[in-house]
């Protein structure tokens, strides 16, 4: 594991290709676990490093939301409080019966459902660190990001993603870009996306720019006669200099514009 900064740590595994991010957050009377990555298994060196760094601190599992690669590993704790935002449970056991091929059946061990639910924010005063579940739809109805304020590290959850976002709710673009202008008020010095590697607080920006220039473009071509599969929009167009796109996230900028092209 990567010990990002005090009392902080991060998880790596490769989900279908994507880099994917769990962390942990240890304070003097909890210990945040920030998603649970794609199954028990996979979760057992967060489980290590609790063992090895804690102190019999309660747990405090957070889904940031419903999609299989950030709770799959559930099952690994069992004794831990699981929190997310109300819509969550719901939305996973839909997850249970959907027809997408992309979703992999369920660990054997099954995966627990949140017992903690939330609206718009809960806050865990677990001195000397203040942590912020704050609900920020748009890649999802039941996105959450977890903000620890004294560390000014924002996890982001698929809220925010490097190099470009995945869109995945549908009429959901103009409830996402508010929800990233929220975000941008907080006083936040690291961004760790669950996909991607942890960015400065201008990823904020770089993720809105990309979402409505996107669309503006996609809406102006749609306009001109241009089809669903004719669409001839570079991803680095809607992206900074420092962007690297590699294949795969050329396949997700595509399906993006797909997405965008059926909205608009």
């Amino acid at each position: 594991m990567e010990h990002l900064a005090p009392d902080i740590w991060t998880e790596r595994v490769v989900a279908q290709g994507f880099p994917t991010v769990s962390a942990v957050i240890l304070t003097p009377s909890k210990a945040f676990v920030v998603d649970t990555l794609t199954s028990p298994q996979e979760a057992q060196p967060l489980l290590g490093l609790l063992r090895q760094k804690g102190s019999g601190q309660r747990v405090v599992v957070v889904n940031t939301h419903h999609h299989w690669d950030h709770v799959y590993g559930n099952a690994a704790f069992r004794d831990a409080d699981i929190v997310a935002h109300r819509a969550c449970p719901r939305l996973m056991l839909a997850q249970r019966s959907t027809a997408d091929e992309s979703v992999p059946p369920e660990p054997p061990e099954g995966v627990p459902l949140p017992a903690v639910t939330f609206g718009d924010r809960l806050i865990f005063d677990a001195d000397p660190e203040t942590v912020h579940l704050i609900h920020t739809p748009g890649h999802t109805a039941d996105s959450l990001v977890v903000y620890a304020a004294r560390a000014g590290m924002l996890f982001a959850g698929d809220v925010l993603e490097w190099p470009l976002p995945s869109f995945c709710d549908r009429e959901a673009a103009e409830t996402w870009v508010q929800t990233l202008r929220r975000l941008k008020q907080l006083p936040v010095d690291l961004v760790v996306p669950a996909h991607g590697t942890p960015r400065p607080k201008a990823l904020i920006d770089d993720n809105e720019r990309y979402i409505v220039e996107l669309y503006e473009a996609v809406t102006a071509a749609k306009r001109e006669g241009t089809g669903r599969h004719e669409l001839d929009l570079p991803a680095e167009r809607f992206l900074p200099e420092s962007a690297r796109v590699d294949a795969l996230y050329e396949a997700v900028h595509a399906a993006n514009l797909a997405h965008a092209w059926d909205e608009v």
